[in-house]
């Protein structure tokens, strides 16, 4: 498989876990990428690391978005930005979690998308990946909101291949199961507790396995679209209702 097709790639929420391990999988396979985080500072070792660009952005401002990536005529769009995880029932979410939730996961991918689709579309040539989750496909307990905004980005994803037939743009949604990014741990008021309940004796994904499964989507033949991919722990069940914990 060979990204030789491509050239250019934005990645949103790139400063840490699973973001920052696509950074780097992208550029060994020698792409030029936009590493996209709220700030600057938390992407300067990785720009030193793989020699990304760093780029500091608030993917929930449009303007802001469409001034900063509208004119990169990327080949590759990674929406992986996701807000932080908190634990609670739907009706004791606080205003400030949805807000946050839904201007990062919602509004910030149709952000990046309004800035980098229409080039993609224009050139016949172009990959969006977005990041989803198996919550947004099957209920858990004690992430509502979040799985609610995983659902929609399931939905969009399913939306834009038919937005984008004939054009030659793939896209593809990844739907994880737990990766070991640290993102549990706002579930629970104590973060060490949140360690030993979801990480300790358990063997969860890890970020690069997810960057990974983005390679291969983004490597596979012209003629082939990976529509979705579902990923989860080999010893996570169907849907992450149950965990095996090894010790």
């Amino acid at each position: 498989m060979s990204l030789d097709r491509y050239r250019t790639a934005i990645v949103t929420g790139a400063s840490r876990g699973i973001g920052a391990a696509i950074v780097r999988e992208l550029r060994v396979g020698g792409l030029d990428v936009y590493a996209v985080a709220r700030s600057a500072d938390d992407l300067t070792d990785l720009a030193q690391e793989t020699g990304c660009r760093p780029m500091a952005l608030d993917i929930s401002h449009r303007d802001a978005v469409l001034h900063a990536l509208g004119s990169l005529d990327a080949d590759v769009l990674v929406n992986n930005a996701s807000a932080p995880v908190r634990g609670g029932v739907s009706w004791e979410t606080s205003p400030d979690d949805i807000d946050l939730l839904m201007d990062v996961n919602l509004r910030g991918a149709l952000n990046c998308l309004a800035a980098v689709v229409p080039g993609m579309a224009a050139r016949g040539l172009g990959h969006i990946v977005n990041l989803g989750s198996t919550s947004g496909t099957s209920p858990l307990p004690g992430m509502p909101v979040y799985a609610m905004t995983k659902a929609a980005i399931h939905n969009l994803s399913q939306t834009l291949r038919l937005d984008l037939h004939g054009t030659g743009v793939r896209v593809t949604e990844i739907s994880p199961g737990r990766v070991e990014t640290g993102a549990h741990l706002g579930l629970m008021e104590d973060r060490e507790e949140g360690r030993r309940r979801f990480y300790e004796g358990f063997e969860t994904l890890q970020p690069a396995d997810i960057a990974e499964a983005v390679m291969f989507v983004l490597g596979a033949p012209q003629r082939m679209d990976v529509s979705f991919m579902e990923i989860v722990p080999t010893d996570q069940s169907y849907g992450g209702s149950q965990f095996h914990r090894r010790r």
